[in-house]
Order: C-alpha cells, then sequence, then structure tokens
C-alpha cells in the first residue's frame, strides 16, 4: 500500500481506523494501526485480519454495509489481547466507502509500551490520549511518593538511630563501652553482619590495633576473619582500617574477599562477596580509632548508607571528644582543688606545728622529771603512772593532729561517699585551726549539735569547704575590734545548714557578685590565690548542695547547703575552662566537616 498525503491526514484525524470499499476490500490504514498490525497492508479484506466479536450476526457478514451504524467490537485475529471499538459509518455514497472508526482499548499503561506505541501515536484530544496523560501523570506522582516515602522512613530510622547512638555514648564512662553499643545498635539497625572496631597502639602510636570490641551476627562463619583481626597491626595507609587513618573520612571496600590491598583476605575463604566501610573517630583532628563495618548484602541506597555514616563519625567524635574533654578539665580542677587544700595547709602550718610542738615540750618535761625522780629514788608507782598517762595523752594528740592532717591533704575528689557526723567533721576541723586562731585572739565558738545529725559526704572535701571559710573569716575579722568567729549547723528536712559567721561588716554587693569567680581575690598579691570560694563552690556542688553569701545578715554570713543523702551529680568545671574546650571543641568538628564535605567519601574499590 502506498502512503500517499491523503493518507497522512486519514493517519492524523483516525490512527486507528480503515477505510474499505463496498465490497470489504481495505483502501486506507492508520498509521498506529499499522504499527499494532503491520500484516494489515498485505490483506485485502477487513474480514482478514480482524475477527467481529460484537454484534453477533446471522447469517455471516459478507459486507460493511451489513454493519452500517451498529456499535461493533472488532479484535485482531493476530493478537486477540488487543481490541478495537467503534462503529461503521458511510464515507462516499457514490463510491460505496465506509470508514471503520475505532479507538484501541487499553486498561493499562503497560498495554501501550507491549505494543509499541507511544504518546505520539494517539490523536490530540482522544480520550485514550487523555487517559495516557492522566495515568503518566498519576505514575509519575505514585513514584514521587514511593520514593518520599522511602527517603522519610530512611530518615527517620537513621535520625533515631543517631538519637539512640547519642543517648547510649552519653551514659557510657570509657570509650570501649561506647564502641561496643555502637556497634551493636548499627549491626542490628541496618542489618550488617560485622562491626569492629581499631585503636591507635599504645606502644606503637602509628600503628592500628584490635581493640577487641566486636559485633557478629555469625560467629562461626566468621571465625577465621576474626582470628586473622586479632593480633594485625596495621599501618597508615595499608588495607581498610589504614587508609581511613590517612584520609581522616568514611572509606568503602567493595569486593574484600579479591582485594590484593585487604590484609584479611585469606580468611574470607568461602565469601564470594563483602563490602566493608570504614568510620573515624577524631579527637584533636587526630584518628583516634576506626570502626569497620562488613555484608555481604547487596546494598542499593549507597549515598544514603554514606551519609549515615558520615553523620555517626562526626557524632562520636564529637561525643568521645566532649566526654575527654570533660574528664581532663574535671582532673585540672582536682588539680586545682588539691592546690588550694595545700595553700590552706600552708596559711595553718604555723598553727599545727604549735599544736605539735606543745605536747611535745610536756614530753620533754616528762621525760626529764621521770629521769630525775629516778636518779633520787623518789619514783613511786603513782607519780609513773600519773606522768605516763600525760605522755599516753600528749602523743593521742599529736597522732590525733598527724591523722587529721593526713585525712585533710589527700586527694579524695575520688572517695566513696559516706555517712559522716557533722558535729565531729567541724570539732575535726578546727582542730586544725585551733593553735592559729588562739594564738592570735580570735575566738570560735560553735552552737549546739547533736551526735546524730549526719550527711553522706567526703569527710575531706566539706572539712576543706568549712576550713576555708574558717580561714577566710580569720582573714576578715584579724584587724577588727572585736575578733570571733561562729560556726552554726540547722536541720532543713533534707539538708543540714552549717553557717559560719565572723564579726565582719559584710561583703559589698559589688564584690559579692563576682566573689565565687575563680582566680577572683581581694587578698594582697602573694596571699590569696582566688581559687578557695570558686573550688569550695564546686565541691558543694558536686554533693548536690551550695555554697551561697547570707545578704540579710549584719555580719559576713556564708552558708553551705548539706543534703543528708547524696545525689548523684557532676563536678563542674570553672566557667573560664569550659568555655575554652567548648570553643576548641567546636572548631574541630566544623573543620572536619567542612573537610568532608569539600574531599567527599572515597570509594576503594577493587
Amino acid at each position: 500500500m502506498i502512503v500517499t498525503a491523503e493518507h497522512q491526514t486519514f493517519d492524523a484525524l483516525f490512527p486507528f481506523s480503515f477505510v474499505t470499499d463496498g465490497t470489504g476490500r481495505l483502501t486506507t490504514i492508520g498509521g498506529s494501526l499499522r504499527k499494532i498490525y503491520p500484516s494489515l497492508q498485505c490483506s485485502t479484506h477487513f474480514l482478514e485480519g480482524f475477527t467481529l466479536e460484537q454484534p453477533v450476526i446471522q447469517p455471516p457478514i459478507t459486507s460493511p454495509g451489513q454493519l452500517l451504524g451498529e456499535a461493533i467490537l472488532l479484535a485482531s485475529s493476530l493478537d486477540p489481547q488487543t481490541k478495537l471499538r467503534g462503529q461503521v459509518v458511510v464515507c462516499d455514497d457514490t463510491s460505496g466507502s465506509y470508514i471503520f472508526s475505532l479507538e484501541l482499548s487499553i486498561g493499562a499503561l503497560s498495554d501501550i509500551s507491549r505494543l509499541g506505541l507511544t504518546i505520539t501515536d494517539f490523536k490530540l484530544g482522544d480520550p485514550i490520549f487523555d487517559f495516557l496523560l492522566y495515568m503518566q501523570g498519576q505514575l509519575t506522582n505514585q513514584t514521587k511518593l514511593r520514593f518520599a516515602k522511602t527517603t522519610l522512613e530512611w530518615d527517620n530510622r537513621v535520625s533515631n538511630l543517631l538519637l539512640e547512638i547519642a543517648l547510649e555514648a552519653e551514659r557510657s564512662s570509657a570509650d570501649r563501652e561506647v564502641y561496643q553499643k555502637v556497634l551493636t545498635l548499627v549491626c542490628k539497625t541496618l542489618k550488617w553482619e560485622v562491626g569492629h572496631v581499631f585503636v591507635a597502639s599504645e606502644s606503637s602510636p602509628n600503628l592500628l590495633v584490635s581493640a577487641n570490641v566486636w559485633e557478629v551476627e555469625d560467629r562461626e562463619r566468621f571465625r577465621e576473619f576474626y582470628r586473622a583481626t586479632k593480633d594485625l597491626q596495621i599501618a597508615v595507609g595499608e588495607s581498610l582500617p589504614g587508609l581511613v587513618r590517612s584520609h581522616r573520612h568514611v572509606v568503602w571496600a567493595r569486593g574484600l574477599p579479591n582485594s590484593a590491598n585487604f590484609l584479611r583476605r585469606r580468611a574470607l575463604q568461602g565469601f564470594t562477596h563483602l563490602t566493608g566501610i570504614g568510620v573515624p573517630i577524631l579527637v584533636e583532628n587526630e584518628v583516634i580509632a576506626v570502626m569497620e563495618f562488613f555484608t555481604e548484602r547487596a546494598l542499593d541506597n549507597v549515598e544514603k548508607i554514606s551519609r549515615f555514616f558520615d553523620l555517626l563519625s562526626l557524632q562520636l567524635s564529637s561525643v568521645i571528644s566532649r566526654q575527654r574533654a570533660e574528664v581532663a578539665a574535671r582532673n585540672h580542677v582536682a588539680t586545682l582543688a588539691q592546690a588550694s587544700k595545700m595553700a590552706t595547709l600552708g596559711e595553718i602550718a604555723a598553727g599545727v606545728a604549735h599544736e605539735i610542738n606543745n605536747p611535745l615540750q610536756t614530753l620533754t618535761l616528762t621525760s626529764t622529771l621521770l629521769k630525775r625522780l629516778v636518779a633520787s629514788d623518789r619514783l613511786t608507782t603513782d607519780v609513773l603512772i600519773s606522768q605516763l598517762d600525760k605522755a599516753e595523752n600528749c602523743i593521742a594528740r599529736m597522732a590525733m593532729i598527724v591523722s587529721e592532717l593526713k585525712a585533710f591533704s589527700r586527694d579524695s575528689s575520688t572517695d566513696p561517699f559516706k555517712n559522716t557526723s557533722v558535729k565531729k567533721l567541724i570539732e575535726e576541723t578546727l582542730d586544725l585551726c585551733h593553735a592559729r586562731f588562739a594564738s592570735n585572739a580570735v575566738s570560735v565558738c560553735t552552737g549546739e549539735i547533736p551526735e546524730d545529725w549526719e550527711a553522706e559526704c567526703r569527710s575531706s572535701q566539706i572539712s576543706q569547704v568549712i576550713l576555708n571559710l574558717l580561714n577566710n573569716a580569720y582573714d576578715a575579722v584579724f584587724d577588727q575590734p572585736e575578733r570571733w568567729i561562729k560556726v552554726d549547723v540547722f536541720d532543713r528536712n533534707t539538708l543540714l545548714e552549717i553557717a559560719v559567721t565572723d564579726s565582719g561588716p559584710g561583703i559589698p554587693a559589688p564584690i559579692a557578685e563576682k566573689i565565687m569567680s575563680p582566680f577572683f581575690t581581694t587578698k594582697p598579691s602573694g596571699k590569696g590565690t582566688g581559687l578557695g570560694l570558686s573550688i569550695s563552690s564546686n565541691i558543694m556542688t558536686d554533693h548536690g548542695g551550695s555554697l551561697t553569701i547570707d545578704c540579710s545578715s549584719p555580719h559576713t554570713r556564708f552558708v553551705i547547703a548539706l543534703p543528708k543523702k547524696h545525689t548523684q551529680q557532676t563536678l563542674p568545671v570553672m566557667e573560664t575552662q569550659v568555655c575554652g574546650l567548648q570553643q576548641r571543641h567546636s572548631l574541630q568538628v566544623s573543620a572536619y566537616n567542612s573537610r568532608s564535605s569539600r574531599e567527599g567519601i572515597p570509594d576503594w574499590s577493587i
């Protein structure tokens, strides 16, 4: 059949129709119909290419005129699944031509691709064409919804996982505990078969060694892999962990059983495919550990997984850096507290020496007296016992002072909290400074304190706080016409309040606002460090209590609020230290984040 201009016009208007003459011979076939049934061009009669399914007319049809005006449904004899519907109309009465005006009957977009058709094969305004556009839009929207749903589900899953990791890491007290919890959470949530951690070697910091922290789904299957990893030492740039340490960001590794660069490949016999990913943990821009994860599963969302592990690296680096900074800061504060305690001991050293010197003199006199009595043969049993009693009392007094000094001077920052008699605690503290106060006519008195009033505390630290307040009070009243200090204890339900009041006129408001700050002091240069009150305040906060100034008192009055039962607290870091550490940490994380975004995630594919 020759396609003329007239045929092209017909194709555009009736792509699925055809024309016959009065005898049923095909004269014109629509272009889309020819595309579906190329064999029609070889047919001479329309009944050779189609089987009439509706209406059923008896006797059998021989001419198109018999179908004139009837609603019909024709099916191709070559493809019974493809249906065309329409009717027959007269094209030209004089020539006896008929048009079978038809449309393609489809129920799904898959039918279009199966027939090799496209949108352009339908005429503009064709209901099928409009249906296809609608279906295409619906399919696009459904695809977008499915993608959005999948993305949202993944993001929620990852967000929840990262949150859970952060919470578990914050609850952990050691790096090893953090690693184990993270391996377990990641492997179980993402269904990766193996998780392991390498850390910097203590003896050779340039090498990575196994931390012996694992999460393994099938221990028997990965037994050889475990053995090959156990004693392995990896240099910078070597194998997966070494590359992570070298690049300082997440590294992918594919085809590990066949990788010449993977040092443990011989332990992977029987594995056809294994994918690994290494995740660095950085502290102060140094890789302190590499977490590695392995899976045999095919991964279809590598980009999302990479983003998760990148976030995991940043999060763990942040948590561990902060924890190490807090430990260092606490150690620094503890060191300062110990130094302050030694400075306080230095202030009372002369008085302590006097306290020991008096019983020593008594012992000397007793010894001399006993020698004289022996020499003159006047030593009686009663006199001997009396003098020995005096010596024992002196020795006991010195032993008590030495014991109190040892207890006070030792580092008690890690001592357990124990129930302590507050009365005994105050009396022992006053013993340390009694001689100094008495020699300078400073009167010290205490109110009535019941024997059974107890508090769960670190007694040496509370003694340090009280002694700090007593020394400050001594300095404040030294030049006053009246020199007195009073210590009172009050029961406030769950608290015991220890108030230290002196005869001084009080502390001006501008100074009171800053007096608890580190390194702030009103004492002359060389006499005070400015740490006493700040450290005392930290100690009380660590005990779940407080140290405050009672501004309503006409005299200088500090109040210690000491809980009867200790509740777990964290020793606060002095403000100047905290700010510096947090600032350095933020800069470190920002720098890593910028580098990671700039360099991307290398793919170590073998």
